[in-house]
């Protein structure tokens, strides 16, 4: 699996593209849940992170992060998203399941459909495009949910500012 740089500016952490795209998946539903879409800057904020989903170019993938977090007001604001995903992975036992990120990959292509930012010629291509990212009912995420915990708590410390290493750096972020 191909990884992506998360990053703000030249600062950040490699991802697996599957990691990644669990991050933007719980955003995504995170910020329904909350509601906050009605805040233009969120909403456009969710609109591409379910753009970014796809993804188009495997080791490609973005959080949007330089674009979008420009403000402490934002940075706060995605800091307890990201801390209340945080918490529901320790919770919640089938939050980070197959079937739940199948179900969550489903609204973001429901997303792209709505706004017009990807159109499907029909219900079969829909679900085509649903399924490619791989997120199945019998995927063992449970496994290794401490590792898709752990890319929530580096994005929380390079939103923070916590964090300086950069593409070239060892990647030892991962060591926990």
């Amino acid at each position: 699996m191909a990884s992506s740089f998360i990053k703000i500016e030249d600062i950040g952490y490699w991802a697996k593209d599957g990691f990644v795209e669990a991050m933007q998946l719980c955003l995504i539903n995170e910020i329904e849940i909350q509601n906050l879409d009605s805040i233009e800057w969120i909403n456009e904020y969710k609109n591409e992170l379910a753009l970014e989903s796809l993804p188009m170019i495997y080791g490609g993938m973005s959080m949007r992060l330089n674009e979008f977090i420009k403000t402490d007001e934002r940075k706060a604001i995605l800091i307890e998203l990201i801390n209340v995903i945080i918490k529901k992975i320790d919770a919640i036992d089938n939050y980070l399941t197959g079937s739940n990120l199948h179900e969550m990959r489903k609204r973001a292509m429901k997303i792209l459909s709505e706004t017009n930012m990807l159109e499907f010629k029909n219900q079969e291509d829909f679900e085509t495009t649903v399924n490619d990212s791989g997120w199945n009912i019998s995927l063992g995420i449970k496994d290794v949910k401490d590792r898709y915990q752990h890319s929530f708590k580096l994005l929380k410390m390079l939103v923070n500012g916590e964090m300086n290493s950069t593409a070239s750096s060892p990647e030892t972020y991962w060591n926990y």
